[in-house]
């Protein structure tokens, strides 16, 4: 038993440290003839199935922007491209060399020539499976879509240009199912070449959902009594595709310790709660979960004069990032007659 609460603890201690993926479809385009390599990561592959298809008319567009803000070709440099969304207010300068905001659009584009080079090895079982020596890097970043591209010269990025990926696009949905793909995502990796696919590897890929355990302590108020809690709990969570907690549901057994005054000193009435919960997350930027959400509990254990017949609670819980929670909680009391509202604080571990 002591080795499964700490494999809990383990899984949930992974749980809170894993990032946030805002981009989790991720495809990977390798281009020998033109001494290139494209890797597209996407919000949602299926809502957006048109954008590795079009890439190249797009690329053709931006790169007649960089020729005419920056003339001199010689030598590395490094292109970035920001898709403004409305509303938010352009920079027109991130620390580049050269800016360029077309009139009109929610576009910033920076040249900057990389004056420091380097030679990029990818080493895999002791082996190097991919060598890119100093070229040319280009960078586009929207809210649904992240782009990285590599070539050799400007040239090489020139001649992705007129590359038709058309089959590509094709080829990914013939592999996956985007109707039934739910929250997984879709990663792949293919070697196009005489505009045909002549190497390919894709993978569905599910995003982990976590067991975990936890201990709070707390203070209750019931009635007029004011007690300490001691609550331990067990929890399913349930991801979104960024690899977000979404959902949880949760088991809690709750002591509730009362202390009465005897003619011998002081005597303690241990009230025992099992409830069940679910809660969704309402923080959806970073990795601290917000928990909010309902529940019910049933008195399992009964000391004291406390509780009266059978008891059970409803109670609505909400979550601080600082580990610190606000139950409200409404009892039914005498076989489930009487109405009588309770509220807790709790800690969390």
């Amino acid at each position: 038993m002591k080795y499964l609460i700490v494999l809990l603890i383990f899984i949930g201690a992974t749980a809170t440290a894993q990032r946030i993926n805002f981009y989790p479809d991720s495809v990977r385009i390798e281009l020998p003839k033109q001494k290139s390599v494209v890797v597209f990561e996407m919000k949602e592959y299926k809502k957006d199935t048109l954008f590795i298809k079009n890439f190249p008319g797009y690329l053709k567009e931006i790169l007649a922007y960089v020729k005419k803000s920056s003339p001199i070709m010689e030598g590395p440099h490094r292109i970035e491209v920001r898709l403004v969304p409305v509303g938010e207010k352009q920079i027109l300068s991130m620390g580049g060399e050269h800016t360029y905001a077309p009139i009109g659009e929610k576009t910033i584009i920076t040249i900057q020539k990389v004056n420091q080079l380097k030679t990029q090895a990818t080493i895999k079982d002791k082996q190097i499976i991919e060598l890119l020596p100093p070229g040319w890097e280009l960078s586009i970043l929207s809210d649904n879509n992240k782009v990285t591209m590599y070539s050799e010269s400007f040239i090489s990025m020139a001649a992705v240009d007129t590359l038709d990926f058309a089959g590509i696009c094709a080829r990914l949905l013939k592999e996956f199912n985007l109707k039934s793909i739910g929250k997984s995502s879709i990663q792949s990796r293919m070697v196009y070449q005489n505009n045909k696919i002549e190497q390919a590897k894709f993978v569905r890929k599910y995003p982990g959902d976590q067991i975990a355990l936890g201990v709070s302590g707390g203070v209750g108020v019931f009635r007029d009594r004011i007690y300490p809690q001691l609550s331990a709990t067990v929890s399913l969570k349930f991801n979104d595709r960024f690899s977000r907690p979404y959902i949880r549901t949760s088991a809690t057994i709750d002591f509730l310790f009362f202390t009465e005054r005897t003619t011998e000193g002081f005597q303690m009435n241990t009230n025992q709660f099992v409830s069940l919960s679910i809660e969704k997350n309402f923080n959806r930027k970073t990795k601290g979960a917000q928990w909010s959400g309902i529940g019910v509990g049933l008195l399992t254990n009964k000391s004291g004069d406390y509780f009266t017949g059978k008891t059970m609670k409803f109670f609505i819980n909400h979550d601080f990032e600082k580990g610190v929670s606000i139950v409200p909680e409404f009892y039914l009391t005498d076989d489930f007659k009487k109405f009588t509202f309770g509220t807790t604080i709790r800690y969390r571990f």
